[in-house]
């Protein structure tokens, strides 16, 4: 829905608010009035819900004393800025000349009071006749600040005058006092919503990008696989690894002919039969079908169903399409592997990860590109507002944040640069990721040595009750990335705003399984963060977290390792990770 700004003010000075709004060509701000009653009673927010129109998206509210009764707005209220005026007149004319007026005893009136003066004098409890005397008590003349909205309002100020006996002053302000107040009122509204909205597409952006990041991680493999059935299980394990789907089938496909495959549910394979675009959702809705092809060859159909968190399934599906470039290379280069002599399989893999990091390069390029545009987007917006109305220190402070955010995009898009180099480097060992014997503790130290400059600058202390010749036979990689988001965690979100912290990692072997508790003394998590860390996408601090550590974690303890691990935090007391995996 677009924006729409809704100024509410008294209706003794609508038709001035009105005025410039026409004047202006403000087709996004409405001016609704209330009734000019001087806070006897004061405005209620049930009063101004039912004036509010249904399109606005923010509010502002003139006055003075009417605004008395007005604090927090109710929560289903647009968002709220309170303009309270010294001096209602203000808002119409100069405080100089409002308070000259006032000191020379004048009863101050503008054209909307003007306008309707019987009615006003009626609603004070007199009748033109007898309301003299009771003006004539605090007041030696009456004084209008005309501000040209109303041709009749001359001879409505003279007509008065005559009814209450005192003499009529009439002072031309115009509406130009009116329009520099909103402009700027209106000036920050649209440069506040011009950064939300920049917000939340960086937001959004960095989120994507998390995914993106996460996802290449996990696509190495792909890059040494050499049979399609080594493929399939690969892209398998990194489908089950991101989403965690109660149903995952591959449906191979060459030459146009679906291959004999798994068993699976009857209208799960119609719709898989049924697919002629790159995607559908699954009848249960909990999941979704995708096409794997390379240009107008389609070489299989994929479908994931029952997903642990379907109101997640947009997501998943967008990191999905993302990927499944990388997995119709790595399908279509296993094809063309069986075609090929033994001496020919290590150039074929090395054509493969060729064609992963050209696929990888593009959305680097991309988001290089966007980052090199908001910066520039940033320059050009300090120059078209350098001459307004709000402060210097408003605007550098938005030019700021702006630029905070083009640096931590591009610094993003350099991680997955650094992803293209790792792809091309696998090409040289060309073998699976298997099982080996190694020492764990090593693995522990490796990961803090990667870390040592943010630990050092941390202060973190460090401590390991692990048994330096304590050895496993499992892939050190995912410890390593266990090992790596723990430690993370606590950096990105226990020790934020401290400049110190302690973290220790006690490990243990014995009967048929390994043990570990990890723990920080950081700032801990409430109920509600300890119940969703685990889930995909959380974070508590999007600018920093992708959402995705500790769910992967997660998902390698349980479904890698048969695990388990259960985390015990609270707010202000650290956090506590207890992990088990059978040997």
């Amino acid at each position: 829905m677009p924006a729409r700004l809704c100024i509410f003010c008294c209706s003794n000075f609508r038709q001035e608010v009105a005025a410039v709004i026409v004047a202006e060509g403000w087709t996004d701000v409405v001016a609704p009035a209330f009734p000019a009653r001087c806070g006897r009673p004061p405005l209620a927010w049930d009063e101004l819900r039912a004036l509010l129109p249904a399109d606005c998206t923010q509010v502002m509210v003139l006055g003075r004393t009417c605004l008395g009764n007005l604090a927090d707005p109710p929560a289903d209220f647009p968002p709220l800025r309170l303009l309270r005026q010294e001096q209602c007149f203000h808002l119409v004319a100069d405080s100089g000349l409002v308070s000259e007026a006032i000191t020379q005893g004048g009863y101050l009136l503008t054209p909307g009071w003007l306008a309707d003066w019987r009615g006003q004098l009626a609603g004070m409890g007199f009748a033109p006749e007898t309301a003299g005397e009771f003006f004539k008590d605090f007041a030696s003349k009456l004084v209008l600040f005309d501000t040209g909205v109303d041709a009749a309002t001359p001879a409505q100020l003279g007509e008065l005058g005559n009814v209450l006996g005192l003499p009529a002053t009439r002072i031309a302000v115009g509406l130009d006092h009116v329009r520099l107040q909103l402009a700027r009122a209106v000036l920050e509204w649209r440069l506040d919503d011009e950064r939300r909205e920049r917000q939340q597409g960086e937001q959004r952006h960095r989120r994507e990008l998390a995914d993106h990041v996460s996802a290449m991680d996990l696509l190495a493999q792909l890059a040494k696989t050499r049979q399609e059935t080594e493929a399939v299980a690969a892209i398998e394990d990194v489908f089950r690894m991101l989403f965690a789907p109660a149903i995952w089938h591959y449906q191979q496909i060459e030459n146009g002919r679906f291959l004999p495959a798994a068993e699976i549910s009857a209208d799960l394979l119609t719709a898989l039969r049924e697919l002629k675009s790159a995607w559908a959702w699954t009848p249960s809705g909990r999941g979704f079908l995708l096409r794997i092809s390379r240009g107008e060859q389609v070489l299989g159909l994929i479908a994931v169903d029952g997903l642990a968190f379907p109101e997640f399934r947009e997501r998943y599906l967008n990191l999905a399409l993302a990927i499944s470039g990388v997995c119709a290379l790595a399908i279509e280069n296993s094809r063309t592997r069986k075609q090929l002599a033994e001496a020919e399989k290590m150039a074929s893999l090395g054509v493969l990860v060729a064609g992963v990091a050209h696929e990888i390069n593009t959305p680097v390029g991309v988001g290089l590109a966007a980052a090199s545009t908001l910066q520039k987007q940033s320059e050009d917006l300090a120059r078209r507002f350098a001459g307004r109305l709000m402060t210097q220190s408003d605007l550098q402070g938005y030019l700021e944040a702006v630029l905070e955010e083009a640096a931590l995009i591009l610094s993003n898009l350099e991680r997955i640069g650094k992803l293209v180099d790792s792809f091309r480097q696998v090409a040289v060992e060309g073998k699976l990721p298997a099982k080996q014997r190694f020492r764990l503790r090593a693995a522990i130290d490796d990961v803090i040595a990667s870390l040592g400059a943010r630990l050092t600058a941390g202060h973190v202390e460090v401590k390991l009750p692990c048994d330096a010749a304590l050895e496993i036979d499992s892939v050190a990689s995912d410890w390593t990335s266990i090992f790596s988001n723990l430690f993370n965690n606590s950096l990105l979100h226990g020790f934020r705003d401290r400049d110190h912290g302690r973290i220790e990692l006690a490990v243990c072997a014995g009967e048929g399984k390994l043990m570990l508790d990890y723990t920080d003394d950081g700032r801990g998590m409430t109920a509600e963060v300890r119940d969703r860390v685990f889930d995909p996408f959380f974070s508590t601090d999007l600018q920093h977290g992708m959402g995705l550590g500790m769910h992967l974690v997660y998902n390698l303890v349980t479904q890698r390792f048969g695990g388990s691990i259960v985390c015990d935090s609270e707010a202000g007391k650290g956090a506590h990770f207890h992990i088990e995996v059978p040997l």
